[in-house]
C-alpha cells in the first residue's frame, strides 16, 4: 500500500509499505541510497514479508516520486525528521512491534548518523555498503566547483560519475538500474558536503552507538569504502560486521543474495527473542 509523509517545510515524500499475510512479528523500515528509490526494493520486501516481517520506507527528498529536485538535499536535518515521522508513525500504529531501520550506501550512513545523533528506541539496525567514506577521492574538479558553490548555490547539482557495473555481478540488475526511469545520476552541493561531513561525524563517534547494528560490505566494493566500515566496526561492542568476499556494492543484488538475506533474518531474530 502507499505510504505518503509530509516534511515540515511542506515537501511531500512518496514510499509504499509491504505487509506479510499474517501478523507481522517485526518491521523494517528502509533508507534508499543515492539516485535510485524505494521501489528498487520491492523484490527484497517480498522476502521479507515471506518471513513475516513488514518492509517499508519513503523516497529521499529530490528522489523517485517525492518532491523536491532531483538529486537535491538541503540537508540531513530533513532526513532526521523523516525518520522522526516513520518512527513516530509505527509507534503509534503497531505500539508493540519491534522496529528496525536498514539503511543502504548512502542510506547506510543516513542511519549511522542518526543512532548517533538521535539514539532512537529501536531494536536495531541493518547498514549496507554505507557511505562513510568513498572507495575512490571525487575528481579534484568537482570537489574544487562544491567548495566554491556551497553557499552560493547550494541546489545546484553534478552528475554522480557511478559507474553501474560496479552495482553487482548480476548484469540483469544492472541493466534494470541504466532503465529504470526513476533513476538518476545527480546530485547536489548541498546533499555531497552533508554525506561528506556525516562519514566524518560518524568516524568520531561510532563508539556513541546504543543499539545493536548489523554492517555488512562486500570486499570489492568500488563505490563505498569497505575499510571505512571495517574501522568504525572495530570502535563500537553494538556492531556485528561481515566482509563478503568478492562481493560488489548491492549485496541484496549479488548471486549470492539469498545468503545475504538469510544473515539479516537470523539476525533480526536473535534480536527479538
Amino acid at each position: 500500500m502507499d505510504l505518503n509523509i509530509r516534511l515540515s517545510d511542506g515537501l511531500l515524500l512518496r514510499g509504499y509499505k509491504w505487509s506479510p499475510s499474517g501478523e507481522a512479528k517485526a518491521s523494517v523500515i528502509m533508507v534508499h541510497g543515492l539516485g535510485e528509490h524505494i521501489m528498487r526494493y520491492s523484490d527484497w520486501a517480498t522476502k521479507f514479508t515471506s518471513a513475516g516481517i513488514m518492509f517499508q520506507g519513503v523516497d529521499l527528498p529530490g528522489h523517485g516520486r517525492s518532491d523536491g529536485k532531483r538529486g537535491h538535499i538541503k540537508n540531513y536535518d530533513q532526513i532526521d525528521e523523516m525518520l522522526d515521522i516513520l518512527l513516530e508513525e509505527s509507534a503509534k500504529s503497531y505500539p508493540e512491534r519491534p522496529v528496525f531501520i536498514y539503511g543502504h550506501s548512502m542510506g547506510g550512513g543516513i542511519v549511522l548518523a542518526y543512532l548517533i545523533k538521535r539514539n532512537p528506541h529501536i531494536k536495531g539496525a541493518i547498514v549496507t555498503s554505507p557511505w562513510i567514506r568513498l572507495a575512490f577521492p571525487p575528481s579534484g574538479a568537482k570537489v574544487t566547483l562544491a567548495r566554491i558553490m556551497k553557499s552560493i548555490l547550494p541546489s545546484l547539482t553534478q552528475h554522480t560519475g557511478l559507474v553501474t557495473e560496479h552495482l553487482s555481478h548480476k548484469q540483469d540488475e544492472v541493466d534494470k538500474y541504466e532503465k529504470d526511469p526513476l533513476v538518476h545520476g545527480r546530485i547536489s552541493v548541498s546533499l555531497f558536503f552533508s554525506a561528506v561531513s556525516s562519514g566524518e561525524y560518524i568516524m568520531k563517534n561510532a563508539e556513541s552507538i546504543n543499539v545493536p547494528v548489523l554492517l555488512l560490505h562486500g570486499a570489492e566494493d568500488k563505490i563505498t569504502s569497505p575499510a571505512a566500515s571495517m574501522e568504525i566496526a572495530s570502535r563500537s561492542n553494538k556492531i556485528t560486521f561481515r566482509l563478503w568476499e568478492g562481493g560488489y556494492h548491492e549485496l541484496h543484488n549479488e548471486p549470492f543474495r539469498d545468503e545475504v538475506f538469510s544473515v539479516i533474518i537470523d539476525w533480526i531474530r536473535s534480536n527479538t527473542e
